[in-house]
């Protein structure tokens, strides 16, 4: 029994390997600017059959150029749930975002939180005062994006410029919680109508802004300097971004979102000890500024210190227990290294309800390891059950099952002594 649980611990151990390689083979790139692991929980819309073209409709007369005749409604429909899979409390009213900060009421839910309308059309709805033309912080892309990373990053998901939804978005609207987005790239007539699940969260858990509240208050000069810094960074001029940004924190200290960029720029250049200052002091400007947060665990993740991997986790997920779903899975992974089980698979569970949508498999298979360690043999065989039904092509299925054959005869060894001692009582 004992060289069996040693070798099933040993398993474990293979099993976060597998884990840390599978989900983090961006962490071996440089840069960090990006999300380190599956986002669950943010706005992935479900995938849809592959678009057919439609022939534009065009109306010719002699010495003229064709102009476009306005597109056609699109069906869509959907569902809005609360974070726990809950319907809204009451009907949310669905928009539509773009880039150029339109916002357009365009349904409602029903009772259950589902909606349907034809895109495109007035759909008896107008706006009323509290639909504002102006993006709410932390709301559009439910990750804090602005309008114009959302349209760069339509762009840079093939979107079809050509399409007059190529850089919009659908959200939710009730007062007192914050949506989710399904981007709207690409979509034309023939597709699928279903854009999946739009998720709410409650605002009043949220103590963690994805917008820096100081650096809204930057004076003039400073603001300009960081404009410039992003302008420069989209057309890959790293040493003027970096100069622009240094420009701007040195005259307005409390940039945190300057910070935040220069710290990016660093990290991309392998200069860590000084990206780590500049998230440091992006920190001080703003203590509820989330992102860089996600910066300086993600270097902790790189760098294998699992103290402060699980420390940054920490901190992220109490300011905001639904933005950032995978630091549970990486405070699960950091506490593990740490052999702090019970908060291990405290951790791991809250990944695994938190992947809502089914992004991240490795969340039941992290657990699964954890549980092992515990030597909780029925609930680590449940998990790792439930990873190779969501995900059944895994690489390392051959390996779990080989894992499951060594737990199902554990189990069944365990329940045999179990009955042998009840008999003989």
């Amino acid at each position: 029994m004992r060289i069996l649980q040693a070798r099933l611990v040993g398993l474990a151990v293979l099993a976060v390997a597998a884990v840390f390689l599978g989900v983090c083979p961006g962490m071996a790139q440089k840069g960090g600017g990006g999300t380190a692991a599956p986002s669950p929980g943010k706005g992935t819309p479900a995938p849809t059959p592959t678009p057919t073209p439609s022939p534009r409709t065009t109306t010719q007369t002699p010495n003229t150029t064709e102009t476009p005749q306005t597109p056609r409604p699109i069906w869509i429909t959907g569902r809005v749930m609360m974070y726990d899979g809950t319907p809204p409390p009451e009907p949310a009213t669905i928009e539509q975002v773009c880039s150029s900060n339109s916002v357009k009421p365009q349904g409602y839910t029903d009772s259950s939180g589902h909606f349907s309308f034809n895109l495109g059309q007035n759909n008896g709805m107008f706006a009323d005062a509290s639909t504002s033309s102006f993006d709410l912080p932390g709301q559009f892309g439910g990750f804090g994006q602005n309008s114009s990373s959302s349209s760069a990053a339509g762009a840079a998901n093939g979107a079809n410029p050509d399409s007059i939804y190529w850089d919009c978005e659908l959200r939710a609207r009730l007062p007192g919680y914050r949506s989710e987005s399904v981007s709207l790239a690409g979509r034309r007539m023939l597709d699928n109508p279903d854009v999946g699940v739009i998720l709410l969260y409650p605002m009043a858990a949220i103590q963690g802004l994805t917008a820096s509240a100081t650096s809204s208050q930057a004076p003039k000069d400073a603001r300009k300097a960081y404009e410039n810094g992003l302008k420069a960074e989209k057309k890959n001029k790293t040493d003027q971004a970096e100069q622009d940004f240094r420009k701007a924190v040195q005259l307005y200290p409390r940039h945190a979102a300057a910070w935040l960029e220069l710290g990016k720029i660093l990290e991309q250049r392998e200069h860590y000890p000084e990206a780590r200052a500049a998230y440091a002091s992006a920190l001080e400007a703003d203590s509820k500024y989330l992102y860089p947060y996600q910066q300086l665990y993600q270097m902790a993740l790189r760098e294998q210190n699992w103290k402060d991997l699980a420390d940054k986790t920490d901190q992220l997920v109490h300011l905001d227990p639904f933005e950032f779903p995978a630091a549970y899975y990486f405070n699960a992974l950091a506490h593990l290294e740490l052999k702090e089980y019970d908060a291990a698979e405290k951790s791991a569970q809250q990944a695994v309800d938190a992947d809502r949508k089914h992004i991240n498999p490795k969340t039941h298979y992290l657990l699964g390891a954890i549980l092992i360690q515990k030597q909780n043999w029925a609930g680590a065989a449940e998990s790792l059950r439930a990873y190779l039904k969501a995900a059944p092509n895994a690489t390392d299925k051959a390996q779990v099952e080989k894992t499951l054959s060594q737990l199902d005869q554990q189990i069944g060894r365990v329940q045999t002594a179990a009955e042998d001692s009840a008999a003989k009582q």
